[in-house]
């Protein structure tokens, strides 16, 4: 599944991508449990609500698996009345919010790919560097960066992100994957020239907007391997890093398991698994973002994350 979380006029929705169509969650539960008479379909109001699938339980989720069976039954002979009750509306007409919208950490990996064009080879560090990102700087596919006026250096990070599940703490490698509730697509945008200022790299990271997440949380039994994705990063259609999860120094299960010494992973919590660092076999382009750009990111299985750059307002 592909859940999205949306905004309309009124109020913050929930729904899935389904074939092109966006699926209003609230809205496909009362649709068909007044054509079944089925009162199953809208007795659970968690799915109505933003991140719902993040902590969600097996009656939820099989819930969903059976709306989704009963529109693919409907369509398309009745796709006209599913669009006038607005259980399917085209994703361009909707404000998209993070995939996940209220994490309580997001927690980066630094340094997880190796250089490209270096003249010697560095050694992998023993242990992955991390920071943190506030939920503040979270924005969703479609909307805005922000450029601040103090930084004349911003740039994007591609990266595939960990989306935890359920609760964790000393987690073994081989008992990762049971603990991801899936995948999406986030932009580590950061002002190199602020991250320079001190040893540390955070105050770079802080600004609102700087972490773009989405457009869907992709459920885990989509993607096979997370270590086979092809993650791609443009700017203004340019390729400005290009590389594969595939060369991640550590992997998605030491990741989860490292961190999980550290902290008790939640659910909703965010795990961003570091940007490649080439184009090929050539460094990766680092170019500073202006006014009026565009920047997308691509992983393969997940989809593309494009937002629109802007200015500080004054």
């Amino acid at each position: 599944m592909r859940l999205v979380n949306y905004t309309d006029s009124s109020a913050q929705r929930t729904g899935l991508l389904f074939q092109e169509w966006l699926v209003d969650l609230r809205a496909a539960s009362l649709y068909l449990s007044a054509r079944s008479g089925d009162p199953v379909f809208s007795a659970n109001e968690s799915l109505w609500q933003p991140d719902w699938f993040v902590a969600a339980d097996d009656f939820s989720r099989l819930l969903v698996q059976r709306l989704l069976a009963e529109l693919s039954a409907c369509l398309p002979e009745r796709r006209p009345e599913l669009l006038a009750e607005q259980v399917l509306i085209p994703p361009a007409e909707v404000e998209f919010l993070p995939a996940v919208c209220q994490p309580g950490k997001i927690v980066c990996v630094g340094l997880n790919y190796p250089e490209m064009g270096a003249s010697q080879p560095v050694l992998p560090p023993a242990y992955p560097t991390l920071f943190l990102k506030p939920v503040s700087a979270l924005t969703g596919h479609g909307q805005p960066v922000r450029l601040p006026r103090a930084s004349r250096e911003v740039l994007s990070e591609g990266e595939l992100a960990l989306v935890i599940g359920r609760r964790g703490m000393h987690i073994p490698p081989q008992q990762a994957h049971s603990y991801l509730a899936g995948y999406t697509i986030a932009n580590d945008v950061g002002a190199r020239d602020w991250e320079r200022r001190t040893s540390q790299w955070t105050s770079g990271k802080l600004a609102d907007t700087f972490c773009p997440l989405g457009p869907a949380l992709v459920t885990a039994d989509e993607i096979p391997d997370p270590h086979d994705l092809l993650i791609r990063t443009r700017l203004n259609g340019e390729v400005i890093q290009e590389g594969s999860t595939a060369r991640m120094i550590f992997n998605v299960p030491s990741l989860i398991s490292y961190i999980s010494e550290l902290t008790t992973l939640e659910p909703g919590d965010l795990i961003l698994t570091g940007s490649p660092k080439g184009i090929g076999g050539l460094p990766a382009r680092w170019v500073p973002m202006q006014p009026g750009d565009t920047v997308a990111v691509e992983i393969e299985g997940l989809g593309a994350l494009v937002n629109p750059v802007i200015a500080e307002e004054a």
